[in-house]
């Protein structure tokens, strides 16, 4: 769970500091699955004292263990996500500016666990393919295609192209 000391911070309107770690984050909740990172996350970080908020950015690495979508092999995918959250102190009153998307904090600590996890969610592909020639999986026998050609018949045709097929007899 990265928390981020801004104890110091708080007391210098303007001040900004570097933050550089790295933590093991839980698996991410993708579709009633879990996907587990191999390693734990990378953080390349700035907190900047705004005055009425700290304003962290930077970027976010991981390595996340996933199944191709075609062929169901392991593989681990890469992960690079530009991180910008700006929160703000919840004992003093909401600063005017305060936007909606702020999130409040409370102490010398900002737990940054939650906008990470949302912002990895966020940079995910729609679906994790382990190459752009990925052959699949046959539909009939469940071969992987990509190490063995399948033998099996396929004379089932594309129900979306059975009408064309009757026009053409």
């Amino acid at each position: 769970m990265p928390l981020l000391e801004v104890g110091k911070l708080k007391r210098s309107r303007g001040k900004r500091i570097a933050y550089h770690g790295s933590e093991i984050l839980p698996p991410l909740p993708v579709a009633g699955e879990e996907i587990k990172p191999a390693r734990p996350v990378e953080y390349r970080l700035s907190l900047t004292n705004a005055g009425d908020a700290i304003v962290v950015d930077g970027t976010i690495l991981a390595e996340l263990d996933v199944c191709c979508n075609r062929c169901l092999s392991s593989l681990v995918y890469p992960l690079e996500a530009p991180f910008q959250e700006t929160y703000y102190d919840s004992a003093l009153p909401q600063p005017d500016g305060a936007q909606a998307d702020w999130v409040p904090f409370s102490g010398e600590q900002i737990n940054i666990t939650p906008e990470v996890v949302q912002t990895m969610l966020l940079h995910l592909p729609m679906r994790f393919i382990c190459r752009e020639d990925c052959l699949g999986l046959c539909p009939v026998c469940g071969a992987d295609l990509n190490k063995n050609p399948c033998r099996c018949v396929q004379d089932e045709p594309d129900p979306r192209l059975a009408k064309l097929k009757d026009l053409l007899s």
